[in-house]
């Protein structure tokens, strides 16, 4: 920490914990309609299985992403 520059939590470390925070209480959000029956958990089935294959996607795209960044 040098102290002649001021703390920042801004930029890209700060949007990707807000964007972390807000699929966190998504998430939440999702298995308490699932606990309390208000989402029937076949309507849930299908879509986890897609949410999961497009998450395997952006998460393959990320570290292909950061291997090329870090060979520049």
């Amino acid at each position: 920490m040098n102290p002649n520059q001021p703390e920042s939590r801004g930029g890209l470390p700060g949007a990707l914990r807000a964007i972390g925070v807000i699929a966190v209480i998504v998430v939440a959000l999702v298995g308490i309609g699932v606990v309390l029956d208000v989402i029937p958990r076949e309507a849930l089935e299908g879509w986890m299985t897609k949410i999961g294959l497009a998450l395997l996607i952006v998460v393959g795209a990320a570290v292909a992403l950061a291997l090329l960044m870090r060979r520049s």
